[in-house]
């Protein structure tokens, strides 16, 4: 409590990742101070308050280590305004967070429409290594390896622009595979600003193309599978960065929610193990004579080669956040929802069908006056080999009665364990060679 007995408003947390080996994590802290301390600076208009508040604010990049000794994160390096803008002298806001997935860095994009790539050098005194609390690792400092100055949006496209209703421009960054290509992308101000997209070489920070051909005014995610650019907008664009060529387009459907409002609730992650991408998408039922709606999201996994869904799973409540699972063999993605339920979704199996043997009544018989001793025995042992099929098939099933599975079920005597039951089932549909003990 403050010393008029207010609340204290701590900062936010709003951006968070962890680099790919899990040594280093990245923060974006944002701070504003509450609308009621500014009232004493004048009385006037609530718009000069909130450009008095967004002087005030306080933006931090915090980068952590893994301290696995005392098994929590320590703070390494803290960097103060990371994206500043000098034409109203505050710190602006951060608007995207990604890291390297190849070599430890990591990549921020803020209001200042700047592209600044962060990476870690040892700290060196007189040209030693300057030691630390660890005895075997010299300190470490974060600091600005790249920056990298993307075009005004405002100044690239007609004076109409400004026409009609204006909304807040979003950003999304996404790094290639292998750490060598950054796509940035800025959305539109309104209906008339397409916003853009740029491709970025990390090595040389220099941008190789401006993709005016995807319109982007409503930019959702951003991601890089393989060689194709995922963009996902009013639809889902893929396109092949080798060829300079899309790939295709395919339409999303957000029932219920507001074209703007889409930014903030659509998640896209990425599969780099089997080639695939994941889109999550809002949906809202209401319910009949009441106002209440009912919230879903439908997960769809595509392939970059192939437009349809390879398969499509619908899960309660929203999902706020979407990654891919990572390890050897797994396939699915992991979300989290709006009731902070943690749920894996992968791809279901279907049954496994046998081949079955050919009914009697199918095998046609034909009836020949003379027919040779040969003949004979060919029909002969024909006719015992579908014997020997039809009696296998029908002799060989294990009867299994109500009363074998509740003499298991429903054991008076003491209470079994859970794979005594399970053998026990088994014996009696034939699929383990001993009975339960």
């Amino acid at each position: 409590m403050g010393p008029d007995g207010k609340r204290i408003i701590e900062p936010n947390v709003h951006l968070l990742r962890v680099s790919h080996d899990g040594e280093w994590l990245a923060t974006v802290d944002e701070w504003l101070p509450p609308r009621a301390d500014l009232k004493y600076l004048n009385e006037g208009e609530s718009d000069w308050h909130e450009e008095e508040r967004l002087r005030r604010r306080e933006v931090y990049l915090k980068i952590w280590r893994r301290d696995e000794k005392n098994g929590q994160w320590a703070l390494e390096t803290r960097i103060d305004g990371p994206h500043f803008l000098e034409d109203i002298s505050s710190n602006g806001k951060v608007l995207d967070l990604v890291s390297n997935p190849r070599e430890h860095g990591f990549a921020t994009i803020g209001e200042d429409h700047v592209v600044r790539i962060w990476k870690p050098k040892t700290r060196l005194r007189d040209g030693l290594v300057v030691r630390g609390g660890r005895l075997r690792d010299g300190l470490v400092v974060w600091s600005l390896y790249r920056s990298i100055e993307l075009p005004n949006p405002n100044k690239l496209w007609l004076a109409e622009v400004s026409a009609g209703p204006q909304h807040a421009r979003t950003s999304r960054l996404a790094f290639s595979a292998d750490g060598s290509v950054i796509a940035a992308g800025v959305s539109g101000s309104s209906d008339l600003d397409h916003g853009l997209v740029h491709l970025i070489d990390a090595s040389t920070a220099t941008i190789r193309r401006s993709m005016t051909e995807i319109d982007a005014t409503v930019l959702c995610g951003l991601g890089i599978v393989g060689r194709y650019l995922v963009v996902v907008t009013d639809c889902i664009t893929v396109w092949d960065m080798v060829n300079d060529d899309m790939v295709y387009c395919a339409a999303i459907n957000t029932d219920g929610v507001d074209r703007i409002e889409r930014t903030s609730i659509v998640r896209l992650a990425v599969n780099e193990d089997d080639g695939t991408f994941a889109v999550s998408l809002p949906q809202f039922e209401k319910y009949k004579d009441t106002g209440i709606q009912k919230a879903s999201s439908k997960i769809s996994v595509y392939s970059a080669e192939q437009k349809e869904p390879l398969w499509s799973q619908v899960v309660p409540g929203i999902t706020l956040g979407l990654t891919a699972r990572k390890g050897k063999g797994e396939k699915g993605y992991i979300a989290l929802d709006s009731v902070s339920c943690i749920r894996t979704v992968s791809p279901t199996i279907g049954a496994f069908k046998l081949p079955a043997p050919q009914p009697i009544e199918q095998i046609e018989v034909q009836r020949i006056e003379d027919v040779t001793e040969d003949t004979q025995e060919d029909t002969t042992s024909r006719a015992l080999q579908l014997e020997d099929v039809v009696l296998e098939n029908e002799y060989d099933r294990p009867v299994v009665t109500q009363q074998d599975l509740e003499e298991i079920f429903h054991n008076e005597n003491a209470p079994q364990a859970p794979k005594d039951v399970f053998s026990a089932v088994m014996s009696l549909f034939g699929g383990m060679g001993k009975a339960a003990a």
